[in-house]
């Protein structure tokens, strides 16, 4: 494979299962960098990092920048020393023994092959939900990727452009992915690949349905603002791909927001952060609250 660099984007971090999570995946890499938003900085900069075997950089301003503006920070950071791709993973996700392995193997075979070199993919990304994606070996070409797990190609980052900074955090990835569809790229899952990834927190709700009770994905009321702010913004903003398939990705994210409507323990900061986010989006104001 050609030169990989990888990022992890902190925010308050549990520090030691964030350092056994980094520990999966680093030492396949060329270098880690490693991109503190907590406030302050949740590591001491002469921590040692040895284990990784791996080079590591710190980064850390003890300010939150968000997701999408730590993305090209690295980005280009990566580009300027040499790199060719850029793993971007969370602080919550990591991979089985091994399986980060097999997943380098898989991107080089693609990347190496007769078949495919002609491709032009832009992102391969993971199965961070292997219950409703099934497990194979043919990869599946999609516009939604997620920002964790994913490896970005940078001679076509460097053609599709930055991470959209409008929207901070939440839908990051995926206009990124549309993006890069819209001017004829390919973005990859290799359904093979599992990654274990969360997703906010959970809660067991009864259903208004049936009645039974499951775990339920909730949000804190400020991820609530972005994620309705930027649907906004992705809905009536973002022109790549039709109308339609925005409409249908976007409606599938929402849906996770269901829950915080009913079931949150703060469903007053939930309404009044979910009313802010559609007037901010109204009157333009995006990036950071």
């Amino acid at each position: 494979m050609l030169k990989l660099a990888g990022v992890v984007i902190l925010y308050h971090p549990d520090v030691s299962k964030t350092l056994e999570n980094m520990a999966s995946y680093a030492h396949q890499l060329d270098k880690l960098y490693i991109i503190d938003n907590s406030e302050p900085a949740c590591f001491e900069r002469s921590i040692a990092f040895s284990s990784f075997n791996v080079t590591v950089e710190y980064i850390a301003n003890g300010v939150n920048e968000g997701i999408s503006k730590r993305l090209n920070q690295a980005a280009h950071k990566a580009i300027e020393e040499g790199y060719d791709f850029l793993l971007t993973m969370d602080q919550d996700s990591c991979f089985e023994v091994g399986v980060f392995e097999k997943y380098k193997a898989l991107v080089n075979e693609h990347l190496l092959s007769n078949e495919n070199r002609n491709l032009k993919v832009a992102q391969f990304g993971v199965n961070s939900d292997p219950k409703h994606i099934h497990i194979s070996e043919q990869h599946i070409i999609t516009n939604n990727l997620i920002t964790s797990g994913t490896i970005l190609n940078l001679s076509i980052f460097k053609k599709v452009g930055d991470f959209d900074e409008n929207l901070f955090i939440d839908f990051v990835d995926v206009e990124y992915s549309l993006r890069a569809a819209y001017l004829g790229y390919q973005n990859w899952i290799l359904p093979n690949v599992i990654m274990k990834h969360s997703l906010g927190f959970l809660k067991m709700g009864r259903s208004l349905f049936n009645f039974k009770k499951t775990p339920r994905i909730l949000h804190a009321p400020i991820r609530v603002y972005y994620m309705v702010r930027n649907g906004w913004y992705m809905l009536f903003k973002v022109k790549q791909i039709n109308k339609q398939e925005r409409k249908a990705i976007l409606l599938n994210h929402m849906k996770l927001l269901k829950n915080d409507f009913i079931y949150n323990d703060q469903l007053g900061k939930v309404y009044a952060y979910a009313l802010l986010g559609t007037y901010h989006f109204f009157i333009h104001k995006m990036g950071k609250k």
